[in-house]
């Protein structure tokens, strides 16, 4: 498949993708949000996970608030990226509370640098990916800017293993799957997927 026909099949997939998430009602979105975030904690302690990383909800994505506040209360380090637009690079960031984020790139919520600087040489245990579309296979495709496949390059160049330390899972509604998502060499392959069904290991 050429170059051109794989950069469009994505952008139709996008587009297909985005208006599904988007039909959804919000109580839908919110019963589905919650069974995904209990279903993530259950297994996060299964892991020992004592960090996370996740994303601030934007629009319709899948809703990983009650999942934030768990980790507070259970102790565990929540990390939220802030995105830097002039390079397409991303910086994590400790969060303590809903009141250091403030609206960033593109208008999604992000740490203030001020009240959570960068935190330099962490890698959370788990991280857990937004997107447009996944499969079962590992698959991603998310929104075209690339922050999270640099990030997850980042990461591999500064292990000493040569291999990523942190499980990559992907975070949807079930809806979201689709059988082969459209996959490039420098896309992310994440471990896993969470939905409000539970978690999908690859």
């Amino acid at each position: 498949m050429s170059d051109r026909m794989e950069r469009d099949m994505k952008a139709h997939i996008r587009n297909m993708m985005t208006q599904k998430r988007n039909s959804l009602s919000d109580e839908q979105r919110r019963i589905s949000s919650e069974s995904a975030c209990l279903s993530a904690q259950k297994w996060l302690e299964s892991r020992s996970a004592e960090s996370f990383m996740v994303y601030a909800p934007f629009r319709s994505e899948l809703d990983l608030t009650l999942l934030v506040e768990w980790g507070w209360k259970s102790g565990r380090a929540v990390i939220v990226p802030r995105c830097k637009a002039e390079d397409r690079t991303m910086t994590l960031h400790y969060l303590r509370s809903w009141d250091e984020l403030v609206p960033g790139a593109y208008g999604i919520m992000e740490p203030h640098s001020a009240a959570s600087p960068p935190i330099n040489d962490f890698v959370p245990d788990v991280v857990f990916v937004p997107g447009l579309a996944f499969d079962r296979a590992g698959g991603r495709l998310g929104y075209g800017g690339g922050y999270y496949d640099r990030f997850a390059e980042a990461q591999l160049a500064c292990s000493e293993a040569a291999e990523r330390t942190s499980l990559w899972i992907g975070a949807a509604f079930e809806i979201q799957l689709i059988d082969d998502v459209p996959i490039e060499k420098h896309d992310l392959q994440i471990d896993g997927l969470l939905t409000e069904q539970g978690i999908y290991m690859v």
